[in-house]
C-alpha cells in the first residue's frame, strides 16, 4: 500500500479516528526527536559569562535581594 492510499484511508476515517490517528503520529514524532537530540551544555567560559550578564543586567535586583 502506498502512502498516498494510507493518506485517503485516514481521510476517509471518522473523525474520532483521525484524532486518534493524529495523535500516534505526533506522539511518535516527538518520542523520535527525544531519542535524537543530544544536550547540550555550555564549557565554563560560556557559563562564566553568561552568568556575569545576568548579575550585571539585574545588579539592582541581586542588590535588593541580598538587603
Amino acid at each position: 500500500m502506498s502512502a498516498a492510499e494510507i493518506i485517503e484511508k485516514i481521510k476517509a476515517l471518522p473523525p474520532e479516528e483521525q484524532r486518534q490517528v493524529i495523535a500516534f503520529f505526533r506522539a511518535a514524532e516527538q518520542a523520535k526527536s527525544l531519542e535524537t537530540k543530544t544536550p547540550r551544555y555550555a564549557d565554563d567560559g560560556a557559563a562564566k559569562a553568561a552568568g556575569d550578564r545576568v548579575l550585571e543586567e539585574h545588579a539592582e535586583v541581586f542588590k535588593r535581594l541580598a538587603e
